[in-house]
This record gives structure tokens, sequence and C-alpha cells, in this order.
């Protein structure tokens, strides 16, 4: 599903699953999945403390990710062990290569082993995230758009693989907020 040179992952994954065993059982009750520079010193951290501090256990990760063509085994690992994940999605969202493998990943999750997906929408409509149109679908252009410049046969299977993905989630019972700078 993700990018041929993902290495000997299924080792690693091991290991992790292994390390996550020793850090106390402690797995994470819900995933967020958001798009940094959109959301994250806004609605994604109101919304993280305000679900800390109602006793869930969150994992949002904080550091900058690096700017590899695959999420890392660790964060596929987070996503499979928890078993709700909240997707925020913005204006931006859909530019991340990094966003749509990992929701892409919980999409996979949500069909094979019942996760549960919470989608928000935040300052786009579901109908720009289910069609990619508006400043949501422009972000995806531009995204496809840098595929493209890599390998062609690549960004003909993402294209048709995230196109159907966020048609799929776009369709989904969700929560809309608009953003507080309107």
């Amino acid at each position: 599903m993700y990018d041929s040179d993902c290495g000997n992952d299924e080792m690693e994954m091991d290991f992790l699953r292994d390390r996550y065993e020793e850090m106390d059982n402690r797995n994470f009750e819900v995933f967020l999945s958001f798009r940094g520079e959109d959301t994250r010193a806004s609605f994604t951290s109101h919304l993280y403390a305000a679900l800390q501090n109602a006793g869930i256990i969150v994992f949002k990760d904080d550091e900058s990710l690096p700017r590899g063509k695959q999420i890392s085994p660790s964060l596929r690992l987070a996503i499979e062990n928890s078993p709700i994940s909240i997707v925020v999605f913005s204006k931006n969202y859909a530019e991340s290569r990094w966003c749509l493998k990992e929701l892409e990943k919980i999409m996979e999750c949500h069909r094979t082993i019942g996760h549960v997906v919470l989608p928000v929408f935040y300052d786009v409509d579901p109908s720009e995230v289910r069609h990619q149109r508006g400043d949501f679908g422009k972000a995806f252009q531009r995204l496809l758009g840098k595929i493209w410049n890599e390998d062609e046969e690549k960004e003909l299977y993402w294209k048709q693989l995230w196109r159907k993905t966020l048609g799929e989630i776009g369709g989904f019972s969700a929560v809309e907020t608009l953003s507080s700078r309107q």
C-alpha cells in the first residue's frame, strides 16, 4: 500500500510493538490527524487539551515530521492501536502527502478492523473534501502536480486511491467548524 522503498517495515513494526508493550501497555485511545500549519496552534491544540482534560489518551504528533514519502512505522502503529481517529480536514490538508497517507491507513483500519473515524471539517465544507473542490481541491491539485513531476505511474495510483478515500470519508457524518478568524 505504501511506497516500495519501505525497507524492512515488518521487522520494525514487530520491534515497535514490543517497545509499546514495554511502555506500561498504555495504548492511545484517539489518534489525531491534522495539517500542522493550518490548525496545530489553534483548533487542534484546543481539541487535544479538551480530550486530555476528559481523561482520554491522545496521540498527537508534535514533532516536525521528516519530509519523507512514507509515514513511519511508529505512526502506523499508533493508528492501528488507537480505536478512534479524529481527522481534522483543513484547507491545506490535501496538499500533504503525509496527511493523505495517514488518512489512507486510518481508512484501511476502519474497513478492516472497525476503527472509528470522526472527521472534523475546519473551515472547509465536507463536499469540498468529497469532490476535491474549492480551496481543498486546489491544495490536492498542488500535491498531485508535485507527484506528477516525480513519477507519472505513481501519480495515477495515488490520485485514484486518494480520490476514493477522500470521497468515502467526505460522506461520513461529521463536525463542521468555521475558523474563528472569519
